[in-house]
């Protein structure tokens, strides 16, 4: 591989790093705080020099004109002496100790040293050229007649000093001399490297500071989305509506974010319900097909069988024996018709109203499976008097709700249907013997959640559930069963005049 593949593949691997909001925005306020950090203390240390400069700059004017006033006289009466003691003392007074003067040195009308802070470096006496460049520059602007202003300041960058002079004039604007002053200019390097050390250390500790708050910060601001993505990745497994509920209350655009999930959640569940509702009415369709032609080829067995019986009666000769055969036959293909017919009508979807038929046919279907298991029905379901009841949703309601109880009461368990009227209603109460039903289950089964001792779902139940609440009725689950029952369930119905169109 190239060198050149080698860094398209880096920078690729680069591309493809995923770094998360967990980090990004602690670590981008951590950033900030550490710029700001670094701009407040470079903006600092500036300042601090610019302000040490112009100070310098004014003291050692200050200084040169202070001691221009005082030279005058000891010059003019050549006291070298006083001029010395008088030099010395500026440089020893107490402001000026933390920045003393390199060098103070004083030349006269002719251009010679009259004094200097320091003797041996500049002799009483010798002229002011032998002086270094900068000294010697102030002292000719000195001797100067028009020099065209009034005070000399120069920077020296090669002693980084600044040097600052002043004439000396007697009476009658005579030129007596000039005193010259050398002082470092700003601060040194030594105090440079100390103010910078300083602010590094104070920077340090704040940016360490800031940098903490803002990582703290930045993980209290990232945490709803941590919720949110959380709860979008445990979506269906679990029921994360709390979690996005508590999200969704901030008032920012995270809020706005969890009430668009949760307004997307509903619209999913109600798309599922959709579609469970209308993979039951393809069941019940097909159903209902094949209820009709099982229905078709039975009855015309049946029905020639009946005509066959009939055909015999009437051709006369029939002993008693035959009889009761052709009766017990009869009865027999008679019960099969009724059972088929009850079938029938119950996967039809006509609409008429609750007929006694119907409830008969329903005790046809139900009596040999609650025989099958030596179980007692008890059935006492009449239809309302002077009140109309859809007959399809009641069928479907008793059907699923006796069968259901047969199968909890067990072999040789009993089971009551009874049904009453009431203010614009009809209730139905299926109580049995057996398991027992409680509130937390009957609400799981209602819900069709997977019960945790089967990891299986009562859809009778919840289909149950989903008709009455179609047609606006309600399942209950009694708090009192009757004396010998565990549990009983009421279906209430509303009803209507029996001329009321639907």
């Amino acid at each position: 591989m190239s060198v050149a593949d080698a860094m398209l593949t880096r920078a690729q691997t680069v591309r493809r790093l995923r770094w998360s909001y967990r980090f990004k925005v602690p670590l981008a306020l951590s950033a900030v705080a550490l710029a700001a950090g670094v701009a407040v203390a470079t903006t600092t240390y500036l300042l601090v020099y610019r302000f040490v400069e112009a100070n310098a700059v004014a003291q050692t004017q200050r200084l040169a004109r202070t001691l221009a006033r005082s030279l005058v006289q000891p010059v003019l009466s050549n006291d070298v002496w006083q001029a010395f003691q008088t030099v010395r003392a500026a440089a020893l007074a107490p402001d000026s100790r933390d920045s003393a003067p390199l060098q103070i040195v004083v030349v006269d009308s002719l251009g010679e040293v009259f004094v200097a802070l320091d003797p041996q470096a500049h002799p009483l006496g010798s002229s002011a050229t032998r002086l270094p460049a900068p000294l010697a520059a102030a002292a000719r602007w000195v001797q100067t007649v028009n020099p065209g202003s009034d005070a000399y300041i120069h920077e020296d960058e090669a002693s980084n000093s600044l040097i600052a002079a002043e004439r000396l004039i007697g009476e009658e604007e005579t030129l007596v001399g000039g005193v010259i002053v050398q002082q470092e200019y700003g601060i040194t390097r030594a105090q440079a490297r100390e103010v910078a050390k300083r602010l590094a250390a104070l920077g340090a500790g704040a940016i360490m500071l800031i940098a903490g708050i803002g990582w703290v910060g930045g993980r209290r601001m990232i945490r709803p989305l941590e919720k949110l993505r959380a709860a979008m990745q445990a979506v269906p497994a679990a029921d994360v509506r709390p979690t996005v509920a508590e999200v969704s209350r901030l008032n920012d655009e995270v809020g706005d974010l969890g009430n668009a999930f949760l307004s997307m959640m509903d619209e999913i569940d109600a798309k599922r319900e959709l579609e469970r509702e209308m993979l039951q009415a393809e069941r019940m369709a097909s159903i209902g097909r094949l209820t009709a032609g099982i229905a078709h080829e039975v009855n015309n067995p049946l029905g020639g069988m009946l005509h066959a019986i009939q055909n015999r009666r009437l051709r006369g000769g029939v002993d008693e024996a035959t009889e009761r055969t052709l009766a017990l036959l009869e009865r027999g293909l008679d019960q099969i018709h009724s059972t088929v017919n009850a079938l029938l009508n119950e996967a039809r979807r006509e609409l008429h109203e609750l007929r006694e038929d119907d409830l008969h046919d329903l005790y046809l279907l139900l009596h040999p499976e609650a025989q099958s298991v030596d179980c007692a029905l008890e059935w006492r379901v009449q239809a309302p008097v002077a009140r109309a009841l859809p007959s399809v949703p009641v069928r479907q309601v008793l059907l699923n709700l006796t069968l259901n109880a047969i199968a909890a009461a067990g072999r040789g368990g009993r089971v009551q249907v009874l049904g009453e009227a009431a203010d614009a209603a009809w209730r139905v109460r299926v109580a049995n013997t057996g398991a027992v039903l409680d509130a937390r289950q009957f609400a799981q089964m209602c819900a069709a959640q997977p019960r945790a001792e089967d990891s299986r779902t009562g859809l009778g139940l919840w289909i149950t559930a989903r008709i009455l609440h179609t047609v606006g009725g309600r399942l209950e689950l009694s708090a009192a069963p009757p004396a010998g029952f565990v549990t009983e369930l009421i279906a209430a119905f509303p009803t209507f005049a029996s001329d009321t169109p639907r």
